[in-house]
């Protein structure tokens, strides 16, 4: 038998043990020719193609849809087509959905939860079974459970794995993807411990995109790379921002690579701005752009998505006024930008944090030197005046008046936003 090729699922990333076959362009038996694509893995952040490296007859020994454990033989292509046997394909050991594993290494007392104590008495299991957890949730508990069916008087085992699927026909189920599945994952791993908070400030924006505008070039009237530009320089004074909790100790990052969230119909994606504190925010606008043409364009590569120490989550264009970002895996805080309210010309900035590896009197001085950071952008009187800015009353411009007071913003009596001169306002 000629084997010209075999692949196996590779190891794309450190924390996908797993992968989602979501493509497999032949069937069993075909001929293919080199260079075409063959199987189409997902990962926890992107597609990964692979392709023939010789010509020959390809045979599958996978199925779209389902997960397969790293190093799995998935794919086989062979010189001839008589090589393959079309009606006994060799089994692949597809990836078990097992409870997770105990790989902490917590030596303080155990916090457990009031579901997770009932679930231990009802079904007396042993606290022990927990040990080197810092915190137990009733999930952990079940999961253990239905993953040990000879636990003593192990009642929810035994139910669970009797219970026949039940089939609702006022519902459509809808499989969850690999990608989202590790999502879940990966924002549980640092919510489940419970300890998180979120602290909030308000940016004055009236007037900053006068002068940010100058320096962007499609991004008009976005705070988004700004808010990456000072936020990146300003972690280098609040390095417990850009770090993880890790075990019994705290990891903080040498490099600062904020990651910024993106969802235009393809997924949630976190894409890296490397080194962003190195550079300008012309530079920052590129690499925006850039990076989400490569989201639309499905050409993301492993390096676009990884090593994020910091997330930036802006939800500014949805019309919101607040809300409490989600702290990544492998972070320790995430900062919000909701929507800028006209009106007011303020928008709120939201910062998620981990209270295991800081605290919030931290967070707020991090957000209140950002804050002066932001607004230092807004025009001065002397930029206003090259706006030809004038009083709805009497029509005198700013750029006239002598007194060197300013005008005042006011709502007029047909309920139009304008400026007023101090005169004019006084009454005189």
């Amino acid at each position: 038998m000629a084997l010209l090729q075999e692949i196996k699922v590779p190891l794309l990333s450190v924390n996908d043990t797993s992968l989602t076959i979501i493509d497999t362009p032949f069937t069993s038996g075909e001929k293919v020719d080199t260079g075409q694509v063959i199987v189409v893995f997902e990962t926890s952040k992107t597609s990964y193609e692979v392709t023939a490296e010789t010509p020959g007859y390809i045979q599958y020994l996978c199925s779209n849809g389902d997960d397969y454990e790293v190093n799995e033989v998935v794919v086989k292509i062979f010189s001839d087509s008589k090589d393959i046997d079309l009606s006994v394909e060799t089994p692949v050991k597809k990836i078990k959905k097992l409870a997770p594993i105990n790989t902490k290494e917590w030596s303080g007392e155990t916090q457990f939860s009031s579901g997770a104590k009932k679930l231990l008495e009802e079904n007396e299991l042993s606290s022990d079974l927990f040990k080197g957890y810092d915190f137990v949730s009733k999930e952990d508990v079940m999961a253990i459970m239905v993953s040990s069916p000879k636990t003593k008087k192990n009642k929810l085992a035994n139910s669970v794995s009797q219970m026949p699927k039940q089939t609702r026909l006022d519902i459509i189920d809808y499989k969850i993807s690999s990608g989202k599945k590790i999502e879940i994952d990966y924002l549980s791993d640092v919510q489940q411990a419970g300890l998180t908070s979120t602290v909030h400030i308000y940016v004055d924006t009236a007037f900053i995109f006068g002068h940010l505008n100058n320096a962007l070039k499609a991004l008009k009237n976005s705070i988004l790379p700004l808010v990456i530009y000072e936020s990146s320089r300003l972690l280098k004074k609040y390095p417990l921002l850009n770090a993880f909790y890790n075990s019994d100790s705290i990891s903080v990052y040498k490099d600062i690579n904020p990651g910024f969230a993106i969802d235009i119909g393809k997924g949630l994606k976190v894409l890296n701005v490397k080194n962003a504190g190195e550079l300008s925010i012309q530079h920052i606008e590129e690499k925006i752009l850039d990076l989400s043409g490569k989201y639309l364009d499905d050409k993301l590569e492993l390096e676009h998505l990884t090593d994020i120490t910091f997330t930036i989550t802006d939800l500014s264009a949805e019309g919101t006024f607040l809300f409490k970002p989600l702290v990544n895996f492998m972070n320790s805080s995430i900062l919000g930008i909701s929507s800028i309210d006209t009106k007011l010309n303020r928008c709120v900035l939201s910062m998620t944090f981990d209270h295991r590896i800081t605290e919030g009197k931290l967070v707020a001085g991090f957000l209140q030197e950002l804050k002066i950071r932001l607004e230092s952008y807004r025009s001065d009187n002397q930029s206003l005046m090259n706006q030809d800015v004038m009083c709805f009353k009497c029509r005198k411009k700013l750029k006239d008046d002598l007194a060197d007071v300013g005008f005042s913003k006011c709502i007029t009596p047909k309920g139009d936003e304008a400026y007023i001169c101090q005169s004019c306002f006084k009454g005189y």
